[in-house]
This record gives C-alpha cells, sequence and structure tokens, in this order.
C-alpha cells in the first residue's frame, strides 16, 4: 500500500530559525508584501546569553515599528557600566543619550518573534529542518518534522534565509577575524548588585562580564582562551569558571549566592561567513558572522545585518536585473561590519594594561582585519586646521566618483558615489543630499563662506555648514594652496 501523501505547502521565502535576526527579517519582507514562512526548533520562551543591548538597539527598533513594546516589556535600563580594565581603581562609564537595555532573552526573542507573526509570517514551532535539497526549477524543498509529529511536511521556497545560529544550516567557509575564546557562564540567585550597571573587567588571562537581569538574576560570564582553562566535562568546567569568578574584583561576591543554572560554554570568537549571500539564499544572524562580544552589539548587529539582508532579498525578487547589485551591496556590508568591530576590539584590549605581557591580552591587541589606505602616513595622521570663512578650498585629488550599490527605498540601486581613502566606504548621500550635485557645485579656489553662501541658497545655513565641516574632516575638502600635493 502507497504511504499517504505528506502534507506540503509553498512560500516566496522560508526563514530557519526565530532568534533576533530570523524574525526580524521575517517581520519585514512581510511587510514588504512577501509571503513568508519561518521555522524554529526550540519553544519559547528559551534561556540565551547575550542580554545586555546599547543604546544602538533604539533605532534598530524604531525601523522595525518595536521600540514602544520593547520599552513597556519591563527591562532594565542603565546608562553606566562599570570598568575595572586599563586601572585597579573603577570607572564608572557614562552612555550619551537614551540608555540601552539589560533583556530576559527568552522574552525578548518571544517579543520579536510575535511581531513577524502579527506581520503575517507563518510560523512553524517547535519544528526541525532536514539539510535542505539545492534548488530545482527554482524552488528549493526543505523536509519540515513538526514536534510530535512522525511525519514531516515538505516546504517548496523560492528564497531561503539561514538563520540557524553559529553552526548554520547550509554549508559552506568561515574565516576566524580573532583569537579562540570560549565564554563560560551561569545564572546566579541571591546576589546582591546595588545597580543595573554592566560591570565589565580584565583579569590576568580572562575577561569578565556580568549583568543583572530583570527577574534578579545574575549573568555572571568569563571569557577564557581555550588553552587557559579546562571546560570540557561539567565538571572541569564547572570547576574552571567558579576557579576564575573567584580571581574577579567586580563578580567573585556572586559565589556568595546560588548557583541556578548549569555552567555553560559557547564559542565567543569572531567569524564572517565566505559565501553570505546567493542568487537564491542569504545568511543573517550568526550564520553569517559573529562579532567579538566585548561591544555588547552582538544582538544589534545581528538585527541590522537582517534589516539589510531584507532589502537585499526584496530586491532581488522584485529587480532581479538588480540581483548582482544587491549581493555586492551585502557582501561590502559584511566585511566593513566585521573589519569595523575588529579594530574597535583590538584597540580596546590593547588599552588594557594591567597584564600587559600575558598572551592572552597581546593575541587580542591586534586586528585582524585591516583596511590599507592609500595616504601616506604622514597625511593620514594629519588632523586638519581649523577651516576659517576665508580658507580657500579644493577637492582631494585622492576623491573620486564612482558608481557603488545603495538603499534607495526598499531596493538596492547603483548611484554615484563618493571613495576616498580615509572613507570606511563609498558615500552617495549626506543625510538626503545626494553627494554628486554637492560636489559638481565645488568651483577650485571656493571659498568657505562662498560654499556657505551657495549651498545656503537651497538649504538651512545650518545644514549648509554640516557638509562643509563634514567634507573638510574627511579630507575631501583641502586647501587651495595645497594642491599640489593633493
Amino acid at each position: 500500500m502507497d504511504a499517504s501523501p505528506r502534507a506540503h505547502f509553498t512560500t516566496d521565502i522560508c526563514v530557519i530559525g526565530g532568534g533576533p535576526a530570523g524574525a526580524t527579517i521575517a517581520r519585514k519582507l512581510a511587510q514588504l508584501g512577501h509571503q513568508v514562512c519561518l521555522i524554529e526548533k526550540d519553544t519559547f520562551p528559551r534561556p540565551h546569553i547575550g542580554e545586555s543591548l546599547t543604546p544602538g538597539i533604539l533605532p534598530v527598533l524604531d525601523a522595525l515599528g518595536l521600540r514602544q513594546t520593547v520599552e513597556q516589556a519591563g527591562f532594565l535600563r542603565a546608562n553606566q557600566a562599570i570598568i575595572h580594565w586599563s586601572s585597579r581603581a573603577e570607572r564608572h562609564k557614562t552612555g550619551e543619550g537614551e540608555p540601552g537595555f539589560q533583556v530576559d532573552r527568552g522574552k525578548f526573542d518571544a517579543i520579536l518573534l510575535d511581531a513577524a507573526r502579527e506581520a503575517g509570517v507563518r510560523v512553524l514551532q517547535p519544528a526541525t529542518v532536514r539539510a535542505p535539497s539545492q534548488p530545482i526549477n527554482g524552488e528549493w524543498t526543505l523536509d519540515v518534522l513538526p514536534a510530535g509529529q512522525e511525519q514531516a511536511q515538505v516546504v517548496k521556497t523560492r528564497f531561503l534565509v539561514d538563520a540557524s545560529g553559529k553552526h548554520g544550516l547550509l554549508p559552506g567557509k568561515r574565516q576566524r577575524t580573532s583569537a579562540s575564546t570560549l565564554a563560560l557562564y551561569g545564572y546566579w540567585h541571591n546576589v546582591k548588585f546595588n545597580s543595573p550597571e554592566t560591570r565589565v573587567e580584565a583579569g590576568a588571562n580572562a575577561w569578565y562580564w556580568g549583568a543583572p537581569l530583570p527577574d534578579g538574576t545574575i549573568n555572571a560570564c568569563v571569557f577564557i582562551d581555550p588553552k587557559e582553562g579546562k571546560a570540557g566535562s561539567p565538571e572541569e568546567r564547572h570547576q574552571t569558571y567558579q576557579q576564575l569568578l573567584a580571581k574577579s574584583t567586580l563578580l567573585q561576591h556572586c559565589l556568595s549566592g546560588e548557583l541556578r543554572s548549569p555552567v555553560r560554554v559557547c564559542n565567543a570568537g569572531s567569524y564572517y561567513h565566505d559565501d553570505p549571500v546567493g542568487d537564491q539564499f542569504i545568511r543573517v544572524g550568526d550564520a553569517a558572522l559573529s562579532i567579538d562580544p566585548l561591544s555588547s552589539q552582538g544582538v544589534q548587529t545581528a538585527m541590522l545585518g537582517a534589516l539589510q539582508a531584507s532589502i537585499v532579498v526584496h530586491t532581488c525578487l522584485t529587480l532581479p536585473n538588480n540581483r548582482i547589485l544587491a549581493q555586492q551591496f551585502y557582501r561590502d556590508r559584511q566585511i566593513e561590519t566585521v573589519s569595523r568591530n575588529a579594530h574597535w576590539a583590538a584597540r580596546f584590549y590593547a588599552e588594557q594594561d594591567r597584564f600587559p605581557d600575558a598572551s592572552f591580552w597581546r593575541q587580542r591587541a591586534r586586528p585582524w582585519l585591516v583596511k590599507a589606505a592609500s595616504l601616506d602616513e604622514q597625511e593620514t595622521l594629519l588632523i586638519p586646521a581649523e577651516l576659517k570663512e576665508s580658507t580657500r578650498v579644493q577637492i582631494c585629488k585622492q576623491a573620486t566618483v564612482i558608481p557603488t550599490p545603495v538603499i534607495q527605498g526598499h531596493v538596492i540601486v547603483e548611484q554615484p558615489a563618493l571613495s576616498h581613502p580615509l572613507l570606511e566606504r563609498p558615500v552617495a548621500y549626506l543625510g538626503n543630499q545626494a553627494i554628486l550635485p554637492l560636489l559638481a557645485s565645488i568651483t577650485r579656489g571656493d571659498s568657505a563662506q562662498s560654499l556657505l553662501q551657495k549651498w545656503g541658497k537651497v538649504q538651512p545655513r545650518a545644514r549648509a555648514a554640516e557638509w562643509l565641516h563634514w567634507l573638510w574632516v574627511n579630507r575631501i575638502l583641502v586647501t587651495y594652496e595645497s594642491s599640489a600635493a593633493r
């Protein structure tokens, strides 16, 4: 007797993974009019590390229309961090603007996934996905097994989003961008933290991070080199973790509380994927890249990357002629993200001067990705002189205009952009102003005052002054007298 036919359905886009990146891209693509299915293997809420969200998460939540929802969820907010890093004295670092959040990741992730459902995403949870077959006739075929069922469903999709985390669903190679690092962490109760600030501390061969969560639990985390401490069996992991916590000034009093969870371990190294996007797939979140946890920006980076990815996918499906442009845009943003974070982390690790000879710190104080600049070293380090209204200027000879993929509305298009060795990437717009007409309006030998008057006819003078300042400090405009060298 023939087996009964398996249930099946077809969707435009299938997202594998319901964490912050997966829920973000699913919600955005549904809002853009696509039929989206999301498959998540775990039941929510689920515990997850990464509870500290910096203020940089706020514009991401704004873009998703979820800021008010998250602000009303009862998460802790603090605009300070207690740092024990470059000297034996503690210092309190205060952030500018609105504070970020200390969240319960189980609740935070559930908020994002519920928002995807609200936008029309079809969510299969809990359900597992077998390795997908390669696309045939323009469609992926997935075997999806919902929990508690014996027979898998068949899902066919035009586009596949891998948001399945560090291990990833799709095969491929990753490039490491940091020294190997493990995170050992546990959740403590009955520990008195007098304030909601994050604690960050440098140790001899490790660094520490700790923060209170909304329910009063303390997450205490130790980052180590895999070679520095045994973290294999649960017993070794527990012993290593306790020994390291005892050496911490800011977190050692956790040992007087009660450890309510097993000591967990995860890979905290940084990497990026060689192949983050293809004609019918894209990787987002940890399936695409991971940045150094020292920044506390992993969640916001994953969500911001997912927002960019949603524009890339939308472009591929609605403007197929711009597919190559969209893919290049995404690859550029991925490399830009890991390069920026690698440089930032290396500088911060280098500021640690309590244990200057320890190999743990020396390995982390060098950037793994270096962006070469074509300016001479002397020119790169030169701080521009004060720009006076009488200063006559010209465009630097190393400033060029090149075509580059940019976001316009909800798609990727090609626009002329300004390229210069000191710019992180080509710039097509200054705010809402296209860069090319602005550059075209500059005549060699113009004074700063004449440019302000010229631009002030079509924009408020304060906006014109911002443009002028940006062009000057980024060495796009240089003094007319130095034209031979520039």
